[in-house]
């Protein structure tokens, strides 16, 4: 026999429950968590609580390690298994304290993230001076019109990604270009590039662009593919690295990959990272060995970048 007990708000977070089950003239305790396992069948992970309910903090204790029994279990193909615990422990932490991945973002995030993605490619507006321009409407003196106008298409292209909910295809890529290069000077905004391009400061060379279709067409096959089998931040990383070497768009490239990065990140219930612009030049290195077909400096980057953005203010 079995009874499900209203309790706290915070056990129902992602279908986690009390349960009461009594035997002979004792009630005994379990939390209990349905998880999917296919589109057809789920299962229950429990753990048993003793025969009272815990109090509000001991149960936090026991909702994080439900989390943790309740992911499915990744072996990390280029992350190390003490870096997947990590970030699994990360992840069951937010999930507990937190209802959604964007509640875990500090209030800031937006400014941080769109003055950061932009600068890596050139933008030469300050934190400060994005701050003004997203937070009080205000366009600062001596400001590039272009700088000012890719803060404010930064934040239309995060809202839009945030909202997101459908599959990865060649529409939902196209839209995230678009809201990055609308009122620029980028030649093709909303679609795929129509002639060559070169990158900046790499060897790498781009395919020619009858070859971009194709090309992003299995990449969302891929992903389709790996989602369910590939770490979230090894997904993310590799979705990341493949867009950037293909190079589909004449402009946005970068600042499209690391939204559409952070897309998977906060669809796995991670939350989203920053690629600061100090580690510009460890970022464009790990892309370097990425494009020669080594994802794991990539990975390792940005599994360490998480970690180092989230775990000392989750753990306070």
């Amino acid at each position: 026999m079995s009874t499900r007990l209203k309790y706290l708000n915070i056990v129902d977070i992602y279908m986690s429950f009390i349960e009461k089950q009594r035997h002979g003239k004792h009630n005994y305790y379990y939390l209990v968590k349905n998880v999917r396992i296919s589109a057809t069948k789920a299962k229950k992970v429990r753990i048993f609580l003793g025969r009272e309910v815990p109090k509000h903090q001991e149960l936090q204790k026991y909702l994080i390690e439900i989390e943790k029994k309740a992911v499915s279990k990744y072996s990390g193909k280029w992350l190390s298994k003490e870096l997947v615990e990590r970030l699994e422990d990360l992840r069951a932490s937010a999930v507990v304290f937190h209802k959604a991945p964007g509640d875990v973002l500090p209030k800031d995030f937006l400014v941080r993230y769109t003055y950061n993605t932009n600068a890596i490619e050139g933008n030469k507006l300050t934190l400060r001076q994005t701050g003004l321009i997203l937070d009080d409407k205000i366009a600062p003196e001596g400001a590039r019109t272009n700088d000012v106008i890719e803060a404010l298409n930064s934040s239309d292209a995060w809202e839009f990604v945030k909202k997101y909910k459908g599959k990865l295809d060649k529409k939902f890529v196209c839209k995230i270009q678009y809201e990055i290069t609308k009122n620029t000077t980028c030649i093709v905004q909303g679609d795929y590039r129509d002639t060559d391009v070169m990158i900046i400061g790499s060897e790498h060379i781009p395919p020619r662009p009858s070859e971009v279709p194709t090309l992003m067409q299995e990449l969302f096959e891929e992903y389709k593919e790996l989602k369910k089998s590939l770490h979230p931040i090894e997904l993310a990383t590799l979705i990341h690295n493949k867009l950037v070497k293909i190079h589909p768009f004449t402009d946005g490239n970068g600042r499209t990959s690391r939204l559409l990065m952070n897309w998977i990140l906060q669809r796995n219930r991670f939350p989203a990272v920053i690629i600061e612009v100090a580690n510009k030049e460890r970022y464009y290195s790990c892309i370097e060995h990425a494009d020669k077909g080594d994802q794991k400096y990539f990975a390792v980057f940005l599994a360490e970048q998480m970690l180092e953005q989230y775990t000392t203010a989750l753990t306070t």
